[in-house]
């Protein structure tokens, strides 16, 4: 039944019970045929049926205009985020259900146009590499001339391009698992992990004469893959910016990473925000802080600013211990 059949019913109800008490009562403390009474019934019946027909018409005109207006945004083939406004004032309940409908837009329209600006950035972040990569392979081509210490230099610049548009890659592919479902929780060594990683980026660390270490240990519960990416992602940060030293400590349900660089030029939380432009972006996109803090905190931890010994920047990726 729908709900304009059920005000009608109930506004019948409550005019007609009223006086079909009255009339019986009226009836046994009298003589005389019935047939009369009954005519008289049946016409309160059908007075009471129009009477909650048209008043629960009345009522929930307000409500049939909201729902024609939503109607209208969905049947408009550009995407809209305003509700036309209302030909008479609604009542507040309608009013006010108005208003969180706007402001559900308003939201909506926010989710929206960042989403438009996360692939306008992404764009743009892996057509560099991508672009970079080409030239060099078209110059490539046609060199014969280069000798090998220019080929070589020439190859490793490519492998680096190429290496930022998979690191991009890799963290997207992070982000949307994070999105699809929660992280799997399983008991980790997060000494071993960590030295697992520093073995993967030993070759560049030598490349650019840093030492990298690790200290301590200790466990954790949460998803190895995704856990992964988040600390190789605070090493690339710490190896681009180090001097001489990176440091990675372990402790149950911590790891941190540190370096004897500048430090962190902005606030952590500006830092990660994906696809940021400006002074304190240093090179990088700023996805990377931002899958690390996503991470975290899919796994009920957090990412935050800690203080080293080396100087630097110190960042502690904290987990649930085991």
């Amino acid at each position: 039944m729908s709900l304009r059949a059920r005000l009608a019913l109930v506004i019948a109800l409550l005019a007609f019970l009223p006086n079909l008490v009255l009339v019986l009562t009226l009836g046994l403390l009298r003589e005389g045929p019935w047939f009369p009474l009954f005519l008289w019934l049946l016409l309160l019946a059908l007075v009471s049926g129009g009477v909650g027909y048209f008043l629960a018409q009345s009522l929930l005109r307000p409500l049939e205009e909201l729902t024609r207006a939503l109607a209208y945004l969905s049947w408009k083939e550009e995407v809209a985020f305003n509700l036309p406004p209302p030909k008479e004032p609604p009542p507040a309940e309608v009013a006010l259900l108005r208003a969180r409908f706007a402001e559900l837009l308003d939201r909506l329209r926010a989710l929206l146009e960042a989403r438009e600006a996360f692939y306008a950035a992404l764009a743009h972040d892996l057509k560099t590499p991508l672009l970079s990569a080409i030239r060099a392979l078209e110059y490539l081509e046609g060199a014969d001339h280069l000798g090998k210490e220019k080929r070589v230099g020439l190859l490793s610049r490519l492998r680096k391009e190429l290496s930022q548009g998979l690191v991009l890659v890799e963290n997207l592919l992070t982000l949307s698992r994070l999105e699809a479902r929660p992280p799997r929780g399983e008991t980790l060594n997060l000494r071993a992990l960590a030295e697992d990683l520093l073995l993967r980026y030993r070759e560049e660390a030598e490349r650019r004469g840093v030492r990298l270490e690790v200290a301590g240990a200790g466990l954790a519960r949460g998803e190895r893959t995704l856990l992964e990416r988040a600390l190789a992602n605070l090493l690339e940060n710490a190896l681009r910016h180090a001097r001489t030293r990176v440091r990675v400590e372990v402790a149950p349900g911590c790891l941190r990473v540190e370096d004897d660089g500048p430090g962190l030029p902005l606030p952590l939380e500006v830092l990660a925000q994906p696809f940021r432009q400006g002074p304190g972006n240093r090179g990088g996109s700023g996805l990377g802080l931002h899958t690390a803090k996503r991470v975290a905190e899919a796994h009920g931890g957090r990412l935050e600013e800690a203080k080293g010994a080396l100087g630097g920047a110190c960042l502690a990726l904290r987990l649930p211990a085991a």
